[in-house]
């Protein structure tokens, strides 16, 4: 049985930062988000990063990493999404033992690709990254 795309997409949700909702998460950390300063509380109100950030601010700005990586005074938070590819391949049918038909297939798959990463040395946050959406997740 074959799915629309538009199911497949659906069941493919991205994770990290976009399953949160700012608010949710100042709820969550509201004594943190209380003590930072108001350009910090701003900045996170819009999702927004700045050097110097704690992880909890950052946390409330982004929401929860898929992966954490810590080495030394340096912590690295990586964010993934799952991207929907598509594995194109042709077959060959001879119905009836009659003339050869190439058929070209698509077959979606799911791929995990890293979308955002921060950086934080000694828990200050020194720097981040987005990457867009890859073009390839829209089907021809």
């Amino acid at each position: 049985m074959k799915l629309p795309t538009s199911i497949l997409l659906t069941a493919f949700v991205a994770t990290g930062c976009a399953n949160d909702s700012i608010a949710r998460r100042k709820q969550e950390r509201l004594a943190a988000y209380s003590n930072l300063p108001i350009s910090q509380q701003v900045a996170i109100d819009q999702g927004k990063l700045l050097h110097g950030m704690s992880t909890n601010a950052a946390y409330i700005a982004w929401g929860r990493p898929s992966e954490i990586i810590s080495e030394g005074r340096t912590t690295t938070w990586i964010y993934r999404e799952q991207e929907l590819k598509e594995h194109k391949h042709i077959t060959i049918s001879t119905p009836d033992h009659g003339a050869v038909i190439p058929e070209e297939v698509k077959t979606p798959y799911a791929h995990s690709v890293v979308r955002a990463k921060i950086t934080f040395e000694n828990g200050s946050l020194t720097s981040w990254s987005r990457t867009p959406a890859s073009s390839e997740q829209q089907f021809r």
